[in-house]
C-alpha cells in the first residue's frame, strides 16, 4: 500500500509539472489563423469565381468576421444579398499584445475601407483585394492581464495586387511565416 502511495505522489507531482507547460492558447490561436486564413483565400478564390465583390468585415468587439457577397459591387448590404459569420473562436481577440509590429503596420488592422462603421477588405472581381492589410490576432489572456504573453501573438498579411495571403508566428524573438 505504502509503493502505491509513494506512486500515485510521483505521478502527481510530474503531472503538476507537465500541465503548466500544455498551452491550449497556442493551439486556439493556430486554429483561429488557418480560420481566418482560409476564409480570405477562399474569399478571394469566389470574387473572382462569381465575378463580384466579396466585402469582409472585421467585428473587433465580438471577435469575428462577416462575409458579405456584394452582387452590385456597392459596398453595401442590399437585400438579396447573402453574409456569412466566420467566428475566430474561444480565447481569441484582435490585436498585437506587445509583440513588436510586422513591417506593414503596427495597429491591430491596417483597414481603412469600413462597412457599418467596421474596418472593411473587399476582394474584387479580378482577385485583387482593395488595400494592402494586416491583421493581428492575440489570445484573450493579454486582454484581460495587460501581460506581454509575446508567444501568444499571430499576424494575417493580404497583398493588395493578388490578394495572397500570408501568416505569421512571433516565437523565439520573431516573426515566422506559418502558413
Amino acid at each position: 500500500m505504502l509503493e502505491l502511495m509513494m506512486v500515485m505522489l510521483l505521478i502527481g507531482i510530474m503531472a503538476g509539472i507537465a500541465v503548466p507547460l500544455l498551452r491550449p492558447e497556442k493551439f486556439r490561436l493556430d486554429g483561429a489563423v488557418v480560420v481566418l486564413g482560409s476564409t480570405l483565400n477562399a474569399q478571394q478564390r469566389n470574387s473572382v469565381l462569381r465575378q463580384h465583390n466579396i466585402v469582409l468585415v472585421v467585428d473587433s468587439a465580438a471577435s469575428r468576421l462577416r462575409v458579405h457577397y456584394d452582387l452590385d459591387n456597392d459596398g453595401m448590404i442590399d437585400s438579396g444579398e447573402l453574409t456569412n459569420i466566420v467566428e475566430l473562436g474561444e480565447g481569441v481577440v484582435f490585436g498585437r499584445g506587445s509583440t513588436p509590429a510586422r513591417p506593414l503596420s503596427s495597429s491591430t488592422l491596417s483597414l481603412a475601407g469600413a462597412q457599418d462603421g467596421m474596418p472593411a477588405l473587399t476582394f474584387r472581381r479580378n482577385g485583387s483585394a482593395s488595400e494592402e492589410a494586416i491583421i493581428y490576432l492575440t489570445s484573450g489572456r493579454v486582454r484581460v492581464s495587460g501581460g506581454s504573453f509575446l508567444e501568444d501573438s499571430r499576424a494575417v498579411e493580404i497583398e493588395r495586387a493578388t490578394g495572397r495571403v500570408r501568416c505569421y508566428s512571433y516565437s523565439s524573438g520573431s516573426w515566422i511565416q506559418t502558413c
